[in-house]
């Protein structure tokens, strides 16, 4: 049994996929995740996702502009109720349907990642930052200690400045490492400031703090940051949670920074404060 769509025409993809999520029919699930298919199914359910958003967001305009009314007394209270509790029948079954297509979003992406590389694309970016970020501060300290570069060094600057990779985000060009980098550090350090200012809250006069307790904190200042559709995608990756992942990436910025040194490991990990004065400074800037 094949699909009755061909692999180009989404359209008709979008259709069956839709038909399939309402009706949980297993075998038409099973053909969508088949390794000729599941690149295009996981196209389908990307865009079902991103037009679930938008509704999303004409919805809240929509409400915006009842709520005005209301207020204005171009409806009725009672009309305004009524309108209130249909949205929210409207907003459950949207949530629900939303659930629905994440869950089965998160089975078929693995897959489709793999058949387009995207986890070896990851993996490449990501070497490709960590030695950007190494030139980079190479470079900082060299200038701020004031010495005189070398030929070497000269030379090495100017191949980041030159060096051009593809830009991480979809309809976007190709972008420098060095931009690349300052991008990467730019929201590090937007997250650094979240993380440095928990720190020292639940540290205390403390020299150091176990992991576990800064994962509360964490989580109620950075979930709300993250968006739904990001949160989701990533999870859909079979990583985990994003908020967790931001966590560990920042703690390891934190220690890059020489603020902070992780010791121990699983629930027993430590969070040694190295430089609390550099921590007051980062959660402050």
């Amino acid at each position: 049994m094949t699909l009755p769509y061909g692999p180009d025409d989404d359209q008709a993809a979008y259709q069956y996929v839709n038909a399939a999520l309402r009706s949980r029919d297993a075998e038409a699930w099973r053909l969508l995740a088949l390794e000729t298919n599941v690149e295009q199914t996981d196209r389908v359910l990307r865009a079902i996702l991103d037009r679930i958003a938008v509704a999303r967001a004409h919805r809240s305009a929509s409400r915006a502009k009842t709520r005005a009314k209301a207020r204005d007394g171009e409806i009725s209270q009672e009309e305004y109720q009524r309108e209130t509790a249909e949205e929210a029948e409207r907003v459950q079954k949207t949530i629900n349907f939303e659930a629905l297509v994440r869950e089965h979003h998160r089975l078929i992406a693995p897959a489709a990642r793999r058949l387009r590389g995207d986890d070896v694309r990851d993996e490449l970016l990501n070497l490709v930052l960590a030695l950007g970020g190494a030139v980079a501060a190479h470079r900082e300290a060299v200038l701020s200690d004031g010495l005189k570069p070398t030929a070497a060094d000269e030379a090495l600057w100017d191949r980041l400045a030159a060096l051009d990779v593809p830009s991480t985000k979809e309809g976007e060009g190709r972008s420098t490492v060095e931009e690349l980098v300052k991008r990467h550090t730019s929201g590090q350090d937007d997250l650094g400031r979240v993380l440095a200012e928990i720190v020292l809250d639940v540290a205390g006069d403390a020299p150091s703090v176990p992991r576990a307790a800064l994962v509360g904190p964490w989580k109620k200042a950075v979930s709300p940051i993250l968006g739904t559709e990001e949160k989701g995608e990533f999870a859909a990756k079979g990583k985990g949670s994003l908020v967790t992942e931001k966590l560990r990436k920042t703690l390891g910025h934190l220690e890059r920074k020489g603020l902070v040194k992780r010791g121990g490991t699983g629930q027993d990990q430590r969070l040694e404060v190295l430089d609390r004065a550099g921590l007051e400074e980062l959660a402050d800037s």
